[in-house]
């Protein structure tokens, strides 16, 4: 059989525009001979689409759009992810489910059974369980469709100890099932896609049938969707691969055929970098925005994150404003300009210091021996943010944080200052990742100008000031960030690793303490397994 993997980058909502790119790659797979195509996860919603599955409107859209796709009598067979309704008298209305379409009807249904509810993911808020799910006869394979978790039960994709009541694998293997459909929107996260693949192709030996894994590509909110759809043969052997991080349709054959060139899976810093600027390309695109407004400080973060709004945006979108203060060395002005000239991005030049002066006039807040108070710092941070809100708002941009997720575990930032914005790119690396990152930007050429690598981090809101002077050496804070965030380890745990039980302490102190910033901060998007944002839920407010 002939099986096409249309890896599509729906927009959450958009049930007629999801539709229609359905259409288009289905007929896409008929002129390519396939039998079948194969969409991803609730591909007519987008996915996660959260609490639209709440509107009874947008349920009853997402089930026309279905009978139309339907309808078409393509001469090839459609796998398309969508929401059901439940036809059970008990337990949630909806059901994630997959049709199998073909001959201008819908020919099989079947329900997703496992149902995450960890980290990211809450669908067990929405849907109900299948408790079952049965192969069935399909030209002349015996097939079992499946949804996402469905795959994973009992494999070290999932967390540990998480079990769930019943195995769908088990029941197609009962079955046998000569070939697993599994329809996925799998968000990335460093090296997922190396551990799904190595997964599957146990599994597939496991079963001994050929497994067809489609995923959704494209980012929605702070959620990216790395594609690297494949095909195994049951002997576990990739025989397709799709691309990374954008759509593609490929065409693979279970009946024999030779398998295709399979593209060698990009490194780590490459995949760090396509994943950025595509949830960036993506973020402006869907929300309708064209253009971004950030402040350029000199320092390597707003490097950064300007290299990959210029990637992500053309550099043409991209406008760096440099406001400089009685605090501000010659040197960050110069290295924020000779930046901007490399990216081609635009600039402008906005000085705060009378602004700032006339703030500490009116609010009395200076001090007599000259000496600048941590509310004078913020006061610079804040009158910075505001210009920038200022110039997103006068012409119709969006505004980007340059914070890390080193500052933002430790609080490290000033509300409504250089936390104002729409969403923060760099949120989810760690400072010395930044760095690594850096590095990969200036691969070719040096974008990034050296002397902004070099330099010791500083906030330039006090004279002499250095980020290390409040802060440990970031190759230590980023170890014990890691082993805390990302690792789930005790205070006790990180300390039996070599780190200092006092700095250990008062570091851990400092992220549950600033909890309440986080709350307040923009989306940012999620490359590592442990996030802060929508996937750590932690109160505020607790012992």
């Amino acid at each position: 059989m002939k099986i096409a993997i249309a890896q599509i980058n729906p927009k959450v909502g958009d049930i007629a525009a999801n539709a229609l790119k359905i259409e288009s790659f289905a007929r896409k797979a008929e002129k390519l001979g396939a039998d079948l195509a194969v969409f991803p996860e609730l591909a007519l919603t987008g996915y996660p689409p959260l609490d639209l599955l709440e509107k009874k409107d947008f349920i009853l859209e997402n089930l026309a759009a279905l009978e139309r796709l339907a309808a078409l009598r393509l001469k090839t067979a459609l796998a398309v992810g969508y929401v059901d309704l439940n036809p059970g008298k008990k337990g949630k209305e909806l059901l994630n489910s997959i049709a199998l379409l073909g001959g201008g009807k819908v020919l099989r249904r079947r329900a997703k059974s496992l149902l995450p509810a960890y980290d990211i993911f809450d669908e067990a808020r929405y849907f109900e369980p299948a408790a079952a799910n049965r192969p069935f006869k399909f030209k002349g394979a015996v097939l079992g469709l499946t949804i996402c978790e469905d795959i994973w039960a009992e494999t070290a994709l999932l967390p540990k100890r998480l079990l769930y009541k019943n195995n769908p694998v088990k029941a197609l293997r009962a079955g046998k099932v000569s070939v697993v459909i599994n329809i996925s929107a799998s968000p990335y996260y460093r090296g997922k896609g190396a551990r799904r693949a190595a997964i599957l192709s146990g599994l597939a030996k496991k079963m001994r049938a050929f497994i067809i894994y489609a995923n959704q590509a494209g980012a929605n909110d702070e959620l990216i969707f790395d594609g690297n759809s494949f095909a195994l043969d049951p002997f576990g052997r990739v025989i397709g691969r799709a691309k990374s991080f954008e759509e593609d349709l490929l065409l693979v054959d279970t009946s024999g055929a030779p398998p295709l060139p399979v593209p060698r899976r990009p490194r780590e810093r490459d995949e760090i970098l396509s994943a950025l600027t595509l949830g960036l390309r993506d973020y402006f695109r869907k929300l309708g925005f064209k253009h971004a407004v950030l402040g350029l400080s000199g320092g390597i973060d707003s490097a950064v994150v300007a290299a990959l709004a210029a990637r992500a945006l053309g550099p043409e979108n991209v406008t760096g404003v440099l406001m400089p203060s009685a605090y501000t060395a010659k040197r960050s002005v110069n290295d924020a300009l000779a930046l901007a000239a490399n990216l081609g991005i635009k600039t402008e030049i906005i000085p705060i210091r009378d602004i700032y002066a006339r703030f500490l006039e009116e609010l009395g807040a200076g001090k007599p021996d000259g000496a600048v108070s941590l509310t004078m710092q913020n006061l610079q941070a804040r009158i910075r943010g505001t210009i920038l809100m200022a110039l997103a708002n006068r012409n119709g941009w969006l505004t980007l944080t340059t914070g890390n997720k080193s500052e933002i575990a430790l609080g490290y930032c000033t509300l409504y200052g250089d936390t104002a914005g729409a969403i923060a790119p760099i949120a989810d690396l760690l400072k010395t990742e930044v760095y690594r990152l850096a590095s990969r930007i200036n691969g070719e050429k040096e974008i990034i100008p050296r002397a902004i690598i070099k330099r010791p981090p500083t906030a330039e809101l006090k004279p002499g000031q250095k980020d290390q002077d409040d802060l440990p050496p970031y190759d230590v804070l980023d170890a014990i960030i890691r082993l805390y965030m990302e690792e789930n380890r005790s205070a006790g745990e990180i300390i039996k690793k070599g780190h200092k039980a006092e700095l250990v302490r008062s570091i851990l102190r400092r992220i549950e303490a600033n909890e309440y910033k986080r709350k307040q901060l923009p989306i940012g998007l999620k490359v590592t397994e442990k996030s802060f944002g929508c996937g750590r839920r932690m109160p505020i407010v607790k012992a």
